[in-house]
């Protein structure tokens, strides 16, 4: 009966450690992919420490902002915003989005909108 039981146990930690390293060389290889959804709220957003950044040109025609103590943004409703730092270099029209992050190197594999062709490593 023991036997039976020390059999089963050692097929089960077998088993644990064969996905674990099958999880690991996964990752390893192609990264952790990244889905990136519509939301149907805003996300609050809430800095802690020191930010600093380089020189931006912001252009706002129009944005009602609340800067409280602690570095606090309220805003009222959804912003739309327009970053040009993400522009697909081949078609200029379509945004790059993270669709890959490579969890041991850091590399991002990034994918435009508009002509779907990705880029990174």
């Amino acid at each position: 009966m023991y036997r039976w039981l020390l059999v089963a146990g050692i097929w089960l930690l077998v088993g644990a450690l064969a996905a674990l390293f099958w999880l690991g060389w996964r990752t390893m290889h192609s990264g952790v992919t990244l889905r990136l959804a519509e939301l149907s709220q805003p996300l609050p957003v809430e800095v802690t420490h020191p930010l600093v950044l380089p020189p931006l040109e912001v252009r706002v025609a129009s944005l009602p902002l609340a800067i409280p103590a602690g570095f606090r943004v309220a805003l009222e409703g959804p912003v739309q915003a327009e970053t040009e730092l993400f522009r697909c270099p081949s078609c200029g029209k379509g945004q790059l989005l993270p669709v890959r992050w490579h969890i041991f190197t850091g590399a991002i594999t990034w994918r435009c909108l508009a002509c779907g062709q990705e880029f990174g490593p």
